[in-house]
């Protein structure tokens, strides 16, 4: 065997990785959805605004 066969070999199958990226966008909106989530628990827009605060659709 050559160094590349070797290399090639022993490097995760596109479908692999393709499979863990599907994992970690599926995670990240989860995360997001969880960050972005109003104090009520409505995503209705609902949720008291602090006095003071920007109106311009930053979640945090």
């Amino acid at each position: 065997m050559t160094q590349t066969s070797v290399a090639r070999e022993d490097l995760p199958s596109v479908e692999a990785l393709k499979e863990q990226v599907d994992e970690l966008r599926k995670l990240v909106h989860t995360l997001l959805n969880v960050i972005c989530e109003e104090p009520d628990g409505v995503h209705s827009g609902a949720a008291p605004v602090p006095a003071g605060a920007s109106k311009i659709g930053l979640c945090m």
